[in-house]
């Protein structure tokens, strides 16, 4: 009799954490399913921290605004006599307006503007980057905006993900 609740006891606890298994990998293909979406899902991964898109977005809006204002200081060290990097950095300071107008339309729930707004900034960024491609310079400023333009495209599929 003690041997077939052990088996019992046994089977249930097996059951329970196979169960809690399943569960925990659920919750960890919904958090990782919004970095596969995006486009540069290494880019994303580390500033996901869950399967909320409004807080993915929101924490994706705080990186691209800590990054773009130090490109903007970068970009001001260079801009005097550098046409491509006074443009970039025009583009910008542009973008961290964008972002930051972008940052209170989630705070308002209001995702229209802030899909308009982040568009609005990887648009800057496009900018900024084509600037160099056309005068044909490749500097570490031009590889950073590049990366900022791929996060602030992360950001925008992450806007679109919010109901």
């Amino acid at each position: 009799m003690a041997s077939r609740n052990t088996i019992q006891i046994y089977l249930t606890t097996v059951v329970a954490v196979v169960i809690l298994l399943a569960a925990s990998q659920a919750t960890e293909a919904r958090f990782t399913s919004l970095c596969a979406q995006t486009a540069y899902p290494a880019l994303c991964r580390p500033l996901v921290k869950g399967p909320n898109p409004r807080r993915a977005t929101h924490n994706t809006i705080r990186a691209l605004e800590a990054k773009t204002k130090l490109a903007i200081t970068a970009s001001a060290r260079f801009k005097i006599g550098n046409p491509t990097v006074a443009i970039c950095y025009a583009t910008l300071v542009d973008a961290s307006f964008n972002l930051e107008n972008a940052r209170k339309s989630i705070r308002k729930r209001n995702v229209l503007s802030l899909k308009m707004y982040l568009t609005a900034a990887v648009s800057d960024y496009g900018v900024c980057v084509n600037g160099f491609i056309d005068s044909h310079q490749v500097n570490t400023l031009q590889n950073a905006v590049d990366e900022l333009r791929k996060m602030g495209t992360n950001c925008l599929l992450l806007a679109t993900l919010i109901r």
